[in-house]
C-alpha cells in the first residue's frame, strides 16, 4: 500500500505539468496533463462505443497513455527540434514537420525510449500485476498493438488539435495548421475521419456530410472540456495558496484510482466503474463545483469556524442538502446530454444516479475512492500550509469508508504524512 500511495503522489504532479505545445504559442494557462488525460478518456469512451470496442481496455489506455510525463516531460513531436528565440520558434510552429522515413523513425525510436524509462522508473515499486497492466495498456498506446491501441492513439491526436482550436484564433489558421496536417498524416478510422469533418463544420463552417451522432458527442465535449479551467471550491474555500486542482484534474485522479484500487474487488464491474468514475462530476460545468458547506456559507458562517470540524447535521437536514444538490445536478446532466442519443444518455445519467444514490457495488466503491481522493489531495496542500484546517476531513472520510483496502490505504495516509 505504501508503494501506490507513493505512486499517486508521483502522479498527482500531472495536475500542474501543462501541455508544451500550447505553451510554445504563447498559451498562458493551457489544459496540463491530468487535465488532457481526463477528455481523452472521455472520448475514447463515446467514440469507442460507436465502434463497439473493448471499453474498459480503451479507458485504461487513455489514462496510462501520459503518466509517463511525471518523469519524462510533455514531448511533443516538434521535441528537440525549436529555438530558444520566441518569433523563430512560432514561424516554425506554422507547419507540421515531415521528416525523411529513417529521420522519422529514428527521432521516434529515442522519444520511446526515454518515455518507455520515465514510465517504468515510475511503476517499478509497484507490484507485478499492477505494473505488468500498467506498462501493457501504456505500450498498447505507443505500439497500437490492438484496435483499441491505434483508436486511443489517434482519438489522443484529434482531441490535441481541439484543444489548440479552442485557445487559438481559428481566424488565423497557420497556428493550427501542424494539427490538421498530422491528422492527414495519421487518421485512419472512418470513424474518426467523420469527426474529422463534424470538428471542420462546426470551427469553420465548411458544408460537409458527415454522421450526425458525431455532432452530438463534440458538443458534449467541448462543453465538460470547461472542467480543465473549473477550479475545485472546496479548496479556494479553506484558503489554499494558487490551487491547481480542477474538477478535470480532480476527476482523472479518481477515474485512475478507481482502476487500482478497484482491480483488487473482482465482485465489481470495472468497465462500469471506471465510467462512473469519469461521468460523476460532469454536471459541475452548470452546476459549478458544490460542497457540503455551502448551505452554511449561504448563510452567512464564517469559513474560520465552520471548518475547524467536520459538519455533523441532524439526519433529515443532511438527507435535504443531499437532495437539494442530487436535484441541481440532475438537472444539470439532463441539459448537458440533451442532444446525446438515448443509449449514451441513459447510460451516462444511469451512472450518475447510482453514485448519488449510492444504489450499486460500484457506486458504494466510487464513493470511497473520491474521498480517498480528495483527503490524499487535501493533504499534498497541508503538507506545504500547516495552518490548512483539513483535520474535519478525515472525520468526513471515515464516515464514508469501511472497505477494507481503502481503510487500509487511509491507515498508510496516516503513516505517511503524519
Amino acid at each position: 500500500m505504501k508503494e501506490i500511495l507513493n505512486f499517486l503522489i508521483k502522479i498527482s504532479k500531472l495536475k500542474e505539468i501543462p501541455r508544451t505545445g500550447l505553451i510554445w504559442l504563447g498559451v498562458k494557462k493551457p489544459e496540463t496533463v491530468a487535465e488532457h488525460t481526463f477528455i481523452i478518456a472521455f472520448a475514447a469512451w463515446l467514440l469507442g462505443k460507436e465502434k463497439k470496442l473493448d471499453i474498459e481496455k480503451l479507458i485504461k489506455i487513455s489514462l496510462s497513455h501520459d503518466i509517463c510525463e511525471v518523469f519524462a516531460g510533455d514531448m511533443t513531436p516538434f521535441w528537440g527540434l525549436l529555438p530558444k528565440d520566441e518569433e523563430k520558434r512560432k514561424e516554425i510552429l506554422k507547419r507540421w514537420i515531415r521528416f525523411p522515413i529513417k529521420e522519422k523513425e529514428e527521432r521516434a525510436r529515442k522519444k520511446f525510449k526515454v518515455e518507455e524509462n520515465a514510465l517504468l522508473k515510475l511503476i517499478k515499486p509497484l507490484k507485478e500485476d499492477i505494473r505488468k497492466e500498467i506498462l501493457t495498456s501504456w505500450l498498447n498506446y505507443e505500439k497500437k498493438f490492438t484496435k483499441e491501441g491505434k483508436f486511443a492513439k489517434q482519438i489522443d491526436q484529434i482531441m490535441g488539435m481541439i484543444e489548440a482550436i479552442c485557445h487559438l484564433d481559428v481566424k488565423k489558421r497557420a497556428w493550427i495548421t501542424p494539427w490538421w496536417e498530422e491528422a492527414e498524416e495519421t487518421i485512419d478510422d472512418p470513424l474518426l475521419l467523420e469527426f474529422l469533418k463534424v470538428i471542420q463544420k462546426k470551427f469553420y463552417g465548411w458544408k460537409v456530410k458527415y454522421l450526425k451522432e458525431l455532432e452530438s458527442i463534440l458538443d458534449l465535449l467541448l462543453e465538460i472540456g470547461k472542467l480543465k479551467k473549473l477550479p475545485r471550491r472546496i479548496w479556494h474555500l479553506l484558503g489554499v495558496k494558487d490551487p491547481l486542482e480542477t474538477v478535470a484534474g480532480h476527476v482523472f485522479s479518481v477515474s485512475l484510482m478507481a482502476w487500482i484500487f478497484g482491480r483488487e474487488k473482482k465482485e465489481l464491474n470495472m468497465e462500469r466503474l471506471l465510467k462512473m468514475a469519469l461521468c460523476h462530476e460532469i454536471a459541475a460545468v452548470y452546476t459549478n463545483d458544490l460542497t457540503p458547506y455551502d448551505t452554511i456559507l449561504a448563510k452567512g458562517g464564517e469559513k474560520k469556524e465552520i471548518f475547524k470540524k467536520w459538519l455533523h447535521l441532524p439526519r433529515k437536514e443532511k438527507e435535504k442538502i443531499h437532495f437539494q444538490h442530487y436535484k441541481k445536478e440532475r438537472k444539470a446532466l439532463k441539459k448537458l446530454t440533451l442532444k446525446l442519443r438515448n443509449p449514451f444518455k441513459k447510460e451516462i445519467i444511469r451512472l450518475f444516479d447510482e453514485y448519488r444514490t449510492v444504489s450499486s457495488a460500484e457506486a458504494r466503491f466510487l464513493n470511497q475512492v473520491n474521498a480517498m481522493s480528495v483527503l490524499l489531495q487535501a493533504l499534498l496542500y497541508w503538507k506545504k500550509d500547516k495552518k490548512l484546517q483539513i483535520d474535519w476531513m478525515w472525520e468526513w472520510a471515515l464516515e464514508k469508508c469501511e472497505d477494507p483496502i481503502i481503510l487500509e490505504f487511509l491507515d498508510t495516509l496516516k503513516e505517511k504524512f503524519y
